[in-house]
């Protein structure tokens, strides 16, 4: 599985917060998203204003997606942990 994980560019403290955390982030920008380049990221972390962006909704089951909407920076750092797979 990936480690890089995607995070919607309006989440930029975010997308820092887990980089620093050794995760590997590339800041996305809904509207150039398709659902074959969703599939490259081991994750997706959306703000949940709409998470049925680009027909998310039909890839959910095969890229973790997680809405920060919500939680703190390390929360959703735990959770991309976690469906990554990987040691805290």
């Amino acid at each position: 599985m990936s480690r890089r994980v995607a995070v919607e560019k309006d989440l930029s403290a975010i997308g820092d917060h887990l980089a620093m955390n050794g995760i590997e982030v590339e800041r996305i920008d809904t509207a150039d998203l398709t659902p074959a380049r969703l599939r490259s990221y081991g994750a997706v972390v959306v703000s949940g204003q709409n998470t049925n962006f680009m027909g998310m909704e039909d890839i959910k089951g095969e890229i973790p997606v997680i809405e920060a909407s919500g939680m703190t920076p390390d929360e959703i750092t735990a959770a991309v942990k976690e469906r990554l797979q990987l040691q805290g």
